[in-house]
């Protein structure tokens, strides 16, 4: 090693110099000012490794750790820093050995367990991560980042009671960490506890407020708690933020406005994502089905057109054509158009529920009161035959 071979030389010319040569204390100094000596150039090479670390220069990075390893090899931070090197560059084996040597020089290196757990989960081992995170979270309980990744590991391993209960212990201590806050909601969104989900959203929402993130999962959060003016609330500032809502956003204002029966405004959405996105099959069918609750058969030929082109959602394009003809007067060909669609889905209430009506137009008052039974059988929920009929569109079947 270097700070031998320059020890070695010293003596070897300290013996030319005189006959009595130096003390044994005298060479225990001169190692331990070497030391000293490596120590200070290792340091100032980690500085330097750690530099082209975080510039992306990772292979300099790794040389130059290489180098201070070997000039001071008892420090454990230049371990976790090469571990870290290695770990960027997907060399997952050499990177757990060198966490693992920090370990043995430092049992208490929290930072060590938490790269360690990141490591695992590289290699999607979750048990293995949530055991060297919680290591970590042990070693140094004032790192938020460590109770998220020992909580997200806990997920990753359906263990959803843990997690949360993880991360509400913590919560005292870190009450004004927006992640961990923001944890809490998607733990609780798993559950299906919607309401709290989006409570816990809205408490994060206020402590980061320019989290992009955050603002879309309470737009989220409080269309599945059914808080429709809540969601629009959301999108609106969403709006006020960045000016543009990206279209899922828009589907789920579109869905709030039908909810809260301001059908025109969202079919006007509506209308503009199938423009944008003209071959998904889903904005057209709910596109139909709006148009159908209002009243618009313009919307609903447009989407029984649409979905044949696109072969999708046969039930539903085979009913949009047959309410265009029965708007447009051809009965006949309406209950032809039904009778099929019912022969191919026949547990749909909806195709049942029109053809009662159209059979009823035609003087059939036993094929009609025949589908209407039907209709009430394959309805969801327990329903009379008043009920299905006012259901499926504000004109009825």
């Amino acid at each position: 090693m270097i700070r031998h071979a320059t020890l070695t030389l010293l003596i070897i010319t300290t013996g030319l110099c005189g006959c009595d040569g130096p003390s044994k204390v005298g060479l225990e100094n001169r190692e331990k000012a070497y030391d000293r000596m490596d120590l200070v150039n290792a340091k100032l090479v980690h500085e330097q490794a750690q530099s082209a670390f975080e510039t992306g220069q990772l292979e300099r990075a790794r040389t130059l750790m290489a180098e201070a390893i070997e000039r001071y090899p008892d420090e454990p931070s230049w371990y976790t820093l090469s571990g870290r090197i290695l770990l960027e560059q997907h060399k997952l084996d050499e990177a757990k050995g060198m966490f693992e040597h920090a370990i043995e020089l430092n049992e208490n290196c929290s930072e060590c367990h938490y790269y360690l757990g990141v490591l695992h989960e590289r290699w999607s081992d979750d048990a293995a991560a949530a055991e060297h995170f919680s290591s970590a979270s042990e070693l140094d309980p004032n790192r938020p980042q460590y109770v998220l990744a020992h909580a997200e590991a806990l997920i990753a391993t359906e263990q959803l009671d843990a997690a949360g209960e993880l991360v509400e212990s913590h919560m005292d201590h870190f009450e004004h960490h927006a992640g961990l806050r923001h944890l809490l909601a998607q733990i609780s969104m798993l559950q299906g506890e919607h309401n709290e989900a989006a409570t816990h959203c809205e408490a994060a929402r206020l402590l980061a407020p320019d989290d992009e993130g955050m603002a879309h999962d309470l737009v989220h959060m409080r269309f599945a708690a059914g808080d429709w003016a809540g969601t629009l609330e959301a999108v609106d500032e969403i709006k006020f933020d960045s000016g543009a809502v990206p279209p899922v956003m828009q589907r789920l204002e579109a869905r709030s406005l039908m909810a809260l029966g301001r059908s025109v405004e969202a079919r006007s959405i509506l209308r503009g994502l199938c423009k944008q996105t003209p071959t998904d099959p889903d904005l057209w069918r709910e596109l139909g089905l709006l148009g159908w609750d209002i009243g618009d058969w313009n919307s609903v030929g447009e989407a029984a057109r649409h979905l044949e082109g696109l072969q999708a959602w046969p039930y539903e394009a085979g009913l949009f054509q047959a309410l265009l003809s029965r708007h447009e007067g051809d009965l006949e060909a309406a209950k032809s158009q039904l009778e099929a669609l019912t022969a191919e889905f026949s547990d749909r209430p909806e195709a049942w529920a029109v053809l009662s009506g159209i059979r009823m137009r035609l003087g059939d008052a036993a094929g009609s009161s025949a589908a209407m039974d039907l209709a009430v059988k394959y309805t969801s929920e327990p329903a009379d035959a008043s009920a299905v009929s006012g259901v499926y569109g504000t004109h009825g079947p």
